[in-house]
């Protein structure tokens, strides 16, 4: 797996913090347009608007009217001009053309064509203003019938629920924002050095590509005086003028790098699965961290983890019957010494406590268990098939469980 890979978690998160971002701001789009349409609904006065379409039907009516009749005079003065202009004749009759009868037909077509354009200008105007009034009218009975139509107290009960939803949607982001902060944190030393280590290997397949053109141009100099300017080139670039020197010792830092970019790579992306990781129960094997080596230390390496634990986790504590006799107490004991704010089982007598973590921590699947068997013969639970049980080590008096991410002086 690559690095690309390794770092799909984080653009997951990203991705759902704007997504949460996005929806937020459209539901606040909506609650805006809510409070402005009731708004106008309370402001909308049918009786007014009623007014407005009864006043705009006279309107109508009138302009009807007055494009009926517009239109008889339109077509008139078409006809007297059509009449007209049948009795001018060509200008290629010049001893016709210049009579004072032409002349006057001439003039006459001239005021008849100007009265018609005039009065088609009208008659165009009256018929979009009864364009706008029909529209206007029909827009008025839209409203009110909207307004009938409205259901205020839906709508009112919606722009209540709207506020809830927008700051869960915003706390819930404010949550994840956190979370991404806290895993970006924890991961920014490894990410910063595996850039480093990316950058550093770019810069050497470059200088080796740059050697290549010295050693190629150095082959095809045509004197030695030319092949002094290139080492002398080279020297001043890396230090060195020869650039087969150059070519393998960058080549031998590569592979160092190639070597160890894809374990830092494996390394980000076990941090990411750690950190990724939702921990609701941890169930503790009780019995295996009252062991350091092959060396009985009783309670002491629990007790240590249950403080820097806190209440980071819901925490259960799991027994083997056989505490009780190791401990020289009983179970209430036993549970005294872990406090009460601790879940503290111990299996029955003579009974491992195996099978009981097993079986609380397949309940939920968000529970893990902390042991270092390995319930090998216990493969159909479902924690053991999904891989939730975490390691300790208990060495030099201190415990050490790195999935939890705890180092504790015991």
């Amino acid at each position: 797996m690559n690095s690309i890979d390794a770092l799909e978690p984080l653009r997951r998160r990203r991705s759902r913090l704007e997504s949460l971002a996005d929806h937020a701001k459209a539901l606040e789009r909506r609650r805006n347009e809510l409070q402005r349409t009731i708004a106008d609904y309370k402001a909308f006065q049918p009786e007014i608007e009623k007014d407005k379409i009864a006043n705009l039907e006279v309107t109508a009516t009138d302009l009807s009217r007055q494009i009926a009749n517009q239109e008889v005079n339109t077509a008139n003065l078409d006809h007297r001009l059509q009449g007209v202009n049948a009795a001018k004749v060509s200008p290629l009759l010049v001893w016709v053309y210049f009579t004072a009868a032409q002349k006057q037909i001439r003039s006459e077509a001239s005021l008849l064509a100007g009265k018609l354009s005039s009065a088609k200008q009208k008659l165009s105007t009256k018929k979009e203003a009864l364009f706008k009034a029909r529209a206007d009218i029909s827009a008025a009975k839209k409203r009110i019938l909207d307004h009938a139509q409205f259901d205020l107290n839906e709508s009112e009960q919606r722009l209540l629920s709207l506020g809830p939803e927008i700051e869960r949607l915003k706390a819930a982001r404010a949550t994840d924002n956190a979370e991404l902060v806290r895993i970006e944190t924890k991961i920014r030393p490894h990410t910063q050095e595996l850039d480093r280590l990316k950058s550093e290997l770019a810069t050497l397949s470059a200088d080796i590509a740059r050697a290549d053109r010295f050693e190629q141009e150095l082959s095809s100099a045509p004197n030695s005086y030319e092949r002094a300017m290139i080492h002398e080139e080279c020297e001043e670039k890396f230090g060195t003028g020869s650039p087969k020197q150059v070519i393998n010792a960058r080549r031998r830092k590569i592979r160092s790098l190639e070597n160890n970019i894809p374990k830092l790579e494996r390394r980000v992306r076990d941090e990411l699965q750690k950190l990724e990781r939702t921990i609701g129960h941890l169930l503790i094997d009780g019995n295996n961290v009252c062991y350091e080596g092959q060396s009985f230390i009783g309670l002491r390496a629990i007790s240590a983890l249950l403080r820097e634990l806190g209440d980071r986790y819901k925490t259960t504590v799991v027994f083997d019957g056989s505490i009780r006799a190791m401990l020289k107490t009983d179970t209430q004991g036993v549970e005294r010494a872990l406090g009460a704010s601790v879940n503290t089982h111990v299996a029955p007598s003579k009974t491992a406590a195996d099978e009981y973590l097993l079986k609380l921590a397949d309940q939920d699947n968000s529970a893990y268990i902390l042991s270092n068997d390995r319930f090998a013969e216990y493969g159909d639970y479902n924690v053991v098939k999904s891989d939730r049980v975490f390691r300790f080590l208990i060495a030099d008096g201190k415990f050490m469980a790195n999935d939890i991410d705890i180092s504790v002086n015991v």
